[in-house]
């Protein structure tokens, strides 16, 4: 076994081996590891996120050792080679440190369990469903079908509202009727056609309360409890809107149009009183006479 002792580029055979070896058993390492998450989800009921960043972090782990330990066999010192990186290494350092901080983020996000997998979410800027918690960005699928990746610090950092963290979830639909309409008949026509809309939550209870006074009419609202999934609350939000509106209309309550009323002044011709008529002059604004809609999580 003298070749064992041989030397190529300074170092003996018999390290060049091991080195090998290592690496082999780093890669093998990993193969493992996935397998154990998966027997971990399966059978102790683990879940998904937490078990894969588990192994993460005991890839990483694992790999530094494998680092350190494949230097020794090298025979090189890490200490000398980092203090002869001078400059560069610093630079290096710099350049690394969002890497390293969202991979630090990707552990906070994990141990603080604001969303998992699955959970739709609100995060600067983007909506949609979380696919997953790397170890530099969280994918999101937005309601388009896009994939958006958000780095780890950013969505740390940033206000995030969780759309399914409480199901169900509310909706104020804003609407208007005229002045001369009977408010409180308003009110129990409009409640119990909505508490008839599939969807619509009885727990909490649907509202419909009258807000105050505007130039035009009445402002009056809705509120109403669906489930939380987006795809499903906007069906359920879009048929209360419609069943608002019908079931104004069927009982000839006026949604009323802006109005501006122009009242013309007396002139001084001689000829004796002028008369002071009142002319209305209604803007046909058709957005301004559908039921608008406002959003808020419970």
């Amino acid at each position: 076994m003298e070749w064992l002792d041989r030397t190529a580029l300074g170092v003996s055979v018999r390290n060049w081996i091991a080195v090998v070896i290592v690496i082999v058993l780093l890669f093998g390492s990993f193969v493992v590891l996935r397998r154990v998450q998966r027997l971990a989800i399966a059978r102790i009921g683990l879940r998904t996120y937490t078990a894969d960043m588990i192994r993460r972090v005991l890839m990483g782990v694992f790999s530094l050792i494998a680092v350190f330990y494949v230097f020794g066999l090298l025979e090189l010192q890490v200490g000398p080679l980092i203090g002869g990186l001078g400059l560069s290494g610093l630079i290096a350092a710099i350049a690394l440190q969002p890497v390293a901080g969202n991979f630090i983020g990707s552990m906070l996000l994990h141990s603080t369990r604001a969303f998992r997998p699955g959970d739709e979410i609100e995060s600067n800027g983007i909506a949609g469903t979380v696919i997953d918690i790397s170890h530099r960005a969280v994918q999101i699928e937005d309601f388009d079908g896009n994939s958006v990746y958000v780095p780890n610090l950013r969505v740390l950092d940033s206000p995030l509202t969780n759309l399914t963290a409480e199901d169900p979830r509310r909706t104020v639909i804003g609407f208007q009727v005229s002045y001369d309409t009977n408010l409180r008949a308003a009110q129990q026509l409009v409640l119990q056609a909505l508490r008839a809309v599939e969807g619509v939550s009885s727990n909490p209870p649907t509202e419909v309360l009258v807000r105050g006074f505007a130039d035009s009419g009445v402002d009056m609202t809705a509120e109403v409890w669906h489930p939380a999934e987006e795809a499903l609350a906007k069906r359920v939000v879009s048929e209360a809107v419609i069943t608002v509106r019908e079931t104004l209309a069927e009982h000839d309550i006026e949604i009323p149009f802006p109005q501006l009323v122009v009242r013309a002044q007396p002139t001084d011709t001689g000829a004796g009183p002028v008369a002071d008529p009142a002319i209305d002059l209604t803007r046909a604004q058709a957005e301004s006479s559908s039921p608008t809609t406002g959003s808020s999580a419970s």
